[in-house]
């Protein structure tokens, strides 16, 4: 085939300079990540496409011709899928590719890939190929049917769709970053452009021109590589620190619509997903009402709540804070979900601990009179009626000096459990001291009092402390106060006018209730 002289080393040259690029970009993987993976494979499938189409035109007989054109098509269906796969990450929208849409965007060029190889007359994609000799050299050519026109329409919509992606990056981005936005649309639009030219004959002579406009796109990756970092900067700036967070994060406009989110949050809440993109977050996530709260505050507040998502018993803290774009202006939001969880369970145990006695699971004295303070101060506030019981076990030394301490401690557990078994759950007991307890009776009058002081009592005197092979007996002195005036009612006097009905009761002989 008579072949255009200057056409060959071009694509020849071309073709290695891709072959460079690609190999310099696949370097850049463990930092670039998916996008300089998908680049680097578009940048070799347009080198095997140059380098099919300088033997093409070097080929002196058809069947030469053919082998080269099958060959191409390697490289051909290779630049669609890359080129969007490769904008769809380094756009940041790389969560929208699930394995049911990726089978898809490749099942297509295997198609085409596999009907340019079929042979002869019978090529489905190449119907009626021909060497055209009538111009001023001979070219490969063929008739379009249903095959080469679906691969018109899937490399479109390939290369459009690149086009958008990079455009709204384009005007989404900040300053610093225009300038690679700007490589990556002009890198998208000059193919497309060209192919278009090609496909309706316009290009000069049938020429195919589009290997040399892949060309100059690698061209303009390759400035922006190594003048820009343009795979250094973006992927890292968004996959993998956006992706990568163990936090859960929500961008959203002043319009309150979801912009952006990443897989941290879609396990949070399974509610947010890619349709979620453009509605409104007060009715896409209407069963969250704690969330909501958080999102509807006012961001330079920074508001913190707690969320706790409805099918999950994990409790995740919310946290508002503005978006800001380049020019100070607020932009939205971005909402961040921490998890709580563990932090939140630690603490209730540390509190639980602070405000337990550790040998009878009871409150201790300290919380025991923070408790009795606040309910007190509610009785001065409210009025009703208030009641105090401190005991007193009798002639515990004993037990200790005849038994030991472990035995000791078997009787404190047993006198507590038998103790709040007596109880209501509005009463508050806690261990006041080494054998002495005290009980605190919101809304209980002086004679309700001393009857729940004598059932305690009794249960305490019918209480049998077994501790290894030994039995104990133990009884309880009790002194009651209670008091219906709330100006007469402190703290310090409740527990001075209870301490001193406990000692009348032991003055009479133990095992007593004596009320003040």
């Amino acid at each position: 085939m008579s072949e255009p002289r200057l056409a060959i080393p071009l694509l020849l040259v071309s073709s290695a300079v891709l072959l460079f690029l690609s190999g310099s970009t696949w370097i850049r993987r463990k930092n670039a990540g998916y996008p300089a993976v998908f680049l680097s494979l578009c940048m070799a499938g347009a080198a095997l496409y140059n380098f099919g189409y300088a033997m093409e035109l070097s080929a002196d007989n058809m069947d030469e011709v053919m082998t080269w054109v099958r060959f191409q098509h390697l490289g051909i269906e290779a630049i669609a899928p890359t080129w969007l796969l490769f904008s769809l990450h380094i756009s940041g929208n790389g969560r929208v590719i699930t394995s049911r849409r990726l089978v898809l965007l490749i099942s297509v060029p295997v198609f085409l890939f596999l009907s340019a190889q079929t042979l002869g007359d019978l090529n489905l994609y190449h119907i009626s190929p021909r060497i055209d000799s009538s111009g001023a050299f001979s070219f490969f050519t063929y008739d379009r049917g249903l095959v080469a026109w679906i691969s018109v329409t899937y490399m479109t919509f390939c290369v459009m769709a690149s086009t958008v992606l990079f455009s709204i990056m384009f005007h989404r981005t900040s300053p610093a970053f225009r300038k690679q936005a700007m490589i990556f649309l002009s890198g998208s639009i000059i193919p497309w452009l060209v192919m278009v030219l090609y496909m309706f004959g316009a290009s000069p002579r049938g020429l195919d021109i589009v290997p040399f406009a892949l060309t100059l796109s690698g061209a303009l990756f390759s400035f922006g590589l190594f003048r820009y970092r343009i795979l250094d900067i973006v992927p890292l700036a968004r996959d993998a620190v956006f992706e990568c967070m163990n936090d859960g994060v929500l961008v959203l406009d002043n319009l309150d619509r979801i912009i952006d989110f990443n897989s941290c949050l879609k396990d949070i809440v399974p509610e947010i997903n890619p349709d979620s993109v453009g509605t409104c977050v007060f009715e896409t996530l209407s069963k969250y009402p704690d969330l909501l709260r958080c999102i509807g505050s006012d961001p330079s507040d920074e508001l913190e709540t707690d969320f706790k998502s409805p099918d999950s018993p994990a409790c995740f803290k919310c946290r508002a804070s503005s978006l800001v774009d380049w020019q100070g202006y607020q932009a939205g939001k971005i909402i961040m979900l921490s998890n709580f969880t563990q932090a939140r369970q630690l603490m209730g145990q540390l509190e639980k601990l602070a405000a337990l006695d550790g040998l009878t699971g009871i409150y201790n004295r300290r919380h025991f009179e923070d408790v009795a303070a606040r309910e007190v101060y509610r009785f001065q506030r409210y009025g009703g009626s208030i009641s105090l019981i401190m005991l007193d076990l009798d002639h515990f030394k004993n037990i200790n000096d005849a038994h030991g301490h472990a035995a000791g401690d078997a009787v404190l557990v047993s006198a507590a459990k038998t103790l709040a078994s007596c109880l209501r759950k509005s009463d508050i007991m806690g261990r006041f001291g080494g054998e002495e307890f005290i009980v605190l009776l919101p809304e209980t009058d002086r004679a309700a009092a001393i009857a729940i002081a004598e059932k305690m009592r009794q249960a305490l005197e019918s209480l049998m402390v077994r501790f290894q092979e030994q039995s104990f007996r133990v009884t309880a002195s009790f002194g009651v106060t209670g008091v219906t005036s709330p100006e007469s009612a402190t703290p310090e006097i409740f527990f001075e006018r209870a301490d001193r009905a406990l000692y009348e009761a032991k003055e009479k002989g133990r095992n007593r209730v004596c009320a003040a």
